[in-house]
């Protein structure tokens, strides 16, 4: 047993020995993420004035994302590649108000979807620490492109003294309207690069030195009339230590 230990770290200690970068070397990786998360807020009115008791707002959200790279590296120090992403959301908003004169319950719903591809080329510039350890800054220029959907309604409820639904009646419905968003981004970012062996390497990330967003998004809705909707961002020196990016990436030549 003390031998497979033995010749088992001579083995790592050799691959973390000659865990270099160098000319001509391609490195894959794939960057994943599903999140879901529920919001709600409840309230109870006690004192019954104006007659209304209870409020309940409920936000349902599911976001993903699939993004896919490769690097190809000119020297042991640069490289250059591209990251081609699918990214997405589903948020569903949920309103319920209760009175007691008349005995009635509103309620609205809302649900919005988008989908998109994201395509970000990027170059990178290494500073080797060690041969296992690289400090690096990266810039990228990103472009993305989506189309959303948004519908919803209004339902009020009417109940009899002895909590009997009497009526319900669905009201200002609308949608779905549709919505193009096109979005570009720029961004120098630093990060560390640490290699256990010589294939496989794990990225860090963290903020940004510098970054620029801009975003436009036309909506069209139901009954063709047209809005658009533009934003820009600018951010300098971010460093979020509490949001640190990470990515499981393969070398080979």
């Amino acid at each position: 047993m003390k031998k497979f230990l033995f010749a088992a770290g001579l083995l790592i200690m050799s691959q973390q020995l000659f865990a270099q970068l160098e000319k001509g070397m391609i490195s894959v990786g794939l960057t994943s993420s599903l999140k879901a998360s529920k919001t709600e807020n409840e309230y109870n009115y006690t004192n019954g004035a104006p007659n209304h008791y209870y409020s309940n707002n409920t936000v349902k959200n599911t976001s993903f994302n699939i993004a896919p790279s490769a690097s190809y590296f000119l020297s042991s120090k640069f490289a250059v590649g591209a990251q081609v992403g699918y990214i997405g959301y589903v948020t569903k908003t949920e309103y319920t108000d209760k009175y007691n004169t008349p005995a009635e319950m509103d309620y609205t719903y809302s649900k919005s979807t988008s989908a998109g591809i994201n395509v970000t080329p990027y170059v990178k510039y290494y500073f080797s620490l060690s041969d296992n350890v690289h400090f690096f800054l990266k810039g990228s220029v990103g472009f993305s492109n989506s189309r959303g959907e948004t519908s919803g309604y209004d339902e009020t409820t009417l109940y009899d003294g002895s909590g009997n639904v009497t009526s319900t009646v669905r009201s200002n419905e609308y949608g779905p309207n549709k919505t193009k968003t096109l979005s570009q981004n720029i961004g120098i970012s630093p990060g560390l690069l640490f290699m256990p062996s010589q294939k496989i390497g794990i990225e860090f990330s963290l903020g940004n030195v510098f970054g620029a967003t801009s975003s436009t998004s036309k909506t069209t809705d139901d009954n063709g009339n047209t809005s658009k909707y533009t934003t820009t961002n600018l951010e300098y020196f971010n460093f979020n230590t509490l949001s640190v990016g990470t990515g499981i990436y393969y070398f080979f030549k």
